[in-house]
């Protein structure tokens, strides 16, 4: 797998495969980079961030060729960023297809808008094709203005609108799913 060995994008980004060890980390960067934490909430983040961490171990626990973790530094042993790839299935009434799915695409609020959402983005698309993809799916809400800013400048593309019931009577959970073949 020498395509996730540590690459330089853009300036001194650095993007590589995460590791068990860096699960406590990459916890830290989900928490903070998807949550905010007030004098009042402060409590909070101890507990979500052993949920996280919780469920990072249990991820990395996969096959290597359905599941893989990407982390971001842009300063020595910082992570800074991070985004995890799944190989799904959807079953349909012509037979199963088999994707690529992102999710968990965080970056640390003192970096972002520095390219490092865009490299990871791009390190995703290489691991997709080593793994014989063409193509990279994920949601993001459709209340999310610079989520869907940064797909749709990274090449995605809306394939459908997700109305399920619980994003239609919970205001801010509609999701968009964005689709990138090449």
């Amino acid at each position: 797998m020498s395509s996730l060995a540590n690459s330089p994008k853009k300036s001194d980004i650095i993007i590589r495969k995460a590791t068990k060890e860096d699960i406590p980390k990459i916890a830290e960067v989900l928490t903070y980079g998807f949550h905010s934490f007030n004098q009042w909430l402060w409590w909070l983040y101890p507990v979500l961030k052993m949920g996280i961490r919780d469920d990072l171990s249990q991820r990395t626990s996969s096959p290597q060729n359905e599941y893989c973790c990407l982390i971001a530094f842009k300063e020595r042993q910082k992570i800074i960023g991070t985004i995890e790839l799944t190989v799904r299935t959807s079953y349909h009434w012509h037979g199963k297809k088999e994707y690529v799915y992102l999710s968990n695409l965080a970056v640390l609020p003192n970096y972002r808008r520095q390219g490092i959402a865009t490299a990871l983005l791009q390190k995703c698309e290489e691991v997709a094709i080593n793994w014989g993809f063409n193509s990279l799916y994920l949601h993001v809400l459709a209340e999310n203005e610079t989520g869907k800013t940064v797909y749709l400048r990274n090449g995605y593309s809306l394939k459908q609108v997700d109305t399920d019931l619980y994003s239609l009577f919970v205001v801010g959970k509609r999701r968009w799913l964005l689709e990138k073949t090449w």
